[in-house]
């Protein structure tokens, strides 16, 4: 915390804050995000919080909205939030911010006028509505019951039967984010050869490497249960477990 705090007195202005956390999964506590923010007014930094994620709570986690934590953060924040993910509808372009300091809003405002780049259509805009009515409340309900089973059914494989292979469960999003690094070592595999691997027998994955994860993989939980099932039986029987 306190090599954090130097680095943002020295140069850092603005800070992109992701509730829920993408990859992992991870729904940040109230307290949690108090005490973030908290560094945040001491060093006097702006926050872009990204929540597009906010709407997915697995297994009934609670999501908390970074705005809500203090006055100071509600006036120094800005919270960006979309459709997208939630309902399978990113190729409409949509997304919508929260601004609560208006000399600031009315800043972004203006240059997001000036852009012509993921700019809402009709279509997209009463997509949104529909999205946030009741129909999409209650499929909202359903949804998430499916994908919770999933992210069980995921953790429960990944620690039962890949020896090597570390996950968080998470609490927030339908991604998972497999650490590998051990299972990497033990069998003298680089990250390119296992996720060539895993596409070689139909399992769609994404390197880790573009967040951060050298050896990790980026899975998507979002799909019907019994592709889950199929998925990971593949990564046992073919990657994992496998004599290559």
């Amino acid at each position: 915390m306190r090599t954090w705090t130097r680095r943002l007195r020295k140069k850092i202005h603005v800070a992109i804050f992701c509730n829920p956390h993408n990859p992992t999964g991870r729904v940040w506590t109230k307290e949690e995000i108090t005490k973030a923010m908290g560094v945040y007014e001491r060093n006097n930094v702006w926050v872009i919080s990204d929540e597009i994620w906010s709407d997915l709570m697995m297994n009934d986690h609670h999501y908390t909205p970074t705005q809500s934590v203090s006055e100071w953060v509600k006036q120094h924040t800005a919270a960006f939030y979309a459709p997208s993910k939630t309902f399978n509808i990113a190729g409409l372009i949509g997304s919508y911010s929260v601004i609560y300091n208006k000399p600031i809003r009315e800043r972004i405002q203006s240059v997001g006028e000036k852009t012509v780049y993921n700019s809402m259509n009709v279509f997209s805009e009463h997509a949104l509505i529909g999205a946030y009515s009741d129909e999409g409340d209650n499929w909202l309900d359903q949804l998430l019951p499916v994908l919770s089973k999933n992210v069980n059914i995921a953790y429960d494989y990944v620690t039962k039967h890949f020896d090597g292979v570390s996950t968080f469960k998470t609490e927030g999003t339908y991604m998972m984010f497999l650490d590998c690094t051990d299972w990497l070592k033990k069998y003298g595999k680089t990250q390119k050869e296992l996720l060539q691997r895993g596409w070689d027998y139909g399992i769609g994955w994404q390197d880790g490497g573009l967040f951060q994860g050298p050896t990790s993989i980026r899975l998507n939980l979002a799909s019907p249960t019994f592709r889950i099932e199929d998925a990971f039986k593949r990564m046992d029987k073919y990657v994992f477990n496998a004599e290559w």
